[in-house]
């Protein structure tokens, strides 16, 4: 499959830059993201001991792709080079015992977009409203280059969808349906319910968001909406009902001069069921063919120091997620990170960075693991 998926790029881009008409206007690129990393992981739990990793490995945002336009169509196809060897140490989401030289190839942007005017219709594989990460840099719920995923970032992932972008401010999107496909491709039932039921899409994923931008800020709020049908009557369950989820986000930044903020607040219910990424205990949960709903908000709020030639970033975040047919307590988790970025070369740059995240208490009121983070971030755009 790598050698395929590199194989195709390369024969589009030798057929793109073979024509003169296309030449200049078709830009190839890359980005190579290297993560060196001690990580210690304290389990919080009497007799089980805790785990500590040097982890040297690329980060799953690695990427090499193409960009340009062709008459009046702007695109843009970009891969993605998924290192294996720090899911030992971090997480198992794609399996530990993949080995460390098996690099995994996917697609993370596919796209075209038409200006029409007032505004551009993109459609294809592209970012959705609500994900706006922070510049944290270590790994955490997810693998290097976190940037608080789970502890204030919503990451909705890359979805397929028809977008309009006008030149006012608002978005609106249609993307697929989320409908309990995890990361790893495998279908998960709603809590509470059997597997092998029936899932069923009526509408797709709705997000509408505003962005405001003015001279040192900006500002942009936005909802989001999903809904499927589950039904798994047929295999002997007797719940043949709607999971529907929502988001309501706000993003922002503002930059004064010697120092620029950035920030990023939410709420919603049954996240999960809506897609995003790296939260625990934050899905709806059937009880007696009733839904129970989880309450879930969160944010970050990061400062960067501008002290030439290096930018020095601090940030904070937290996410809750409370459902009471899960547990007594909500679920929670606390991230803050301190680094600094520091250019090498005209697009070579490395970040040191310290990360702590706090397990704080899960659902049922008992201490989840700390770890904490320590290393570089190497980053090459080429």
């Amino acid at each position: 499959m790598k050698k395929i998926a590199i194989s195709v790029l390369a024969l589009t881009l030798a057929v793109l830059l073979a024509t003169p008409a296309m030449a200049q206007k078709i830009e190839p690129y890359a980005s190579m993201r290297l993560g060196t990393f001690y990580s210690s992981h304290q389990s919080n739990v009497t007799g089980v001991d805790d785990n500590d990793d040097l982890n040297i490995d690329l980060a799953d945002i690695s990427r090499f792709g193409a960009r340009g336009q062709v008459g009046d169509i702007y695109g843009v196809v970009e891969m993605g080079m998924r290192g294996n060897e720090n899911r030992a140490g971090y997480d198992t989401t794609f399996g530990g015992a993949v080995p460390y030289y098996n690099r995994q190839i996917y697609t993370r942007l596919l796209y075209g977009k038409w200006d029409f005017g007032a505004g551009n219709l993109i459609v294809g594989q592209d970012y959705t409203l609500p994900t706006y990460p922070s510049a944290q840099q270590a790994p955490g719920v997810f693998d290097l280059q976190n940037g608080f995923i789970g502890v204030g970032t919503l990451w909705d992932r890359r979805y397929p969808q028809v977008k309009v972008v006008l030149d006012n401010g608002l978005t609106f999107l249609a993307a697929q349906t989320f409908d309990g496909i995890g990361p790893s491709g495998g279908f998960a039932p709603p809590a509470g319910t059997l597997a092998g039921g029936n899932s069923d899409v009526i509408i797709p994923k709705l997000q509408v968001a505003w962005d405001v931008r003015r001279e040192g800020w900006y500002i942009g709020p936005g909802i989001g909406y999903n809904t499927y049908k589950y039904d798994d009557t047929a295999v002997g369950g007797t719940f043949d009902d709607d999971i529907d989820s929502y988001v309501a986000f706000l993003k922002g930044s503002w930059d004064p001069g010697p120092v620029a903020f950035r920030f990023t607040v939410h709420y919603g219910e049954n996240l999960s069921n809506f897609g995003i990424l790296g939260r625990k205990n934050a899905n709806a949960v059937v009880v007696n063919n009733s839904v129970q709903d989880a309450e879930c908000w969160g944010g970050y709020l990061q400062a960067a120091f501008k002290v030439d030639p290096t930018t020095i970033t601090v940030g904070w975040g937290y996410s809750s997620s409370d459902n009471d047919a899960s547990g007594p307590e909500a679920d929670e988790l606390m991230g803050i990170f301190v680094n600094c970025k520091v250019p090498i070369a005209e697009t070579f740059f490395i970040v040191p960075e310290f990360s702590w995240w706090d397990g704080m208490d899960n659902a049922m009121g008992i201490e989840d693991p700390d770890s904490w983070h320590l290393g570089i971030l190497w980053q090459a755009d080429f």
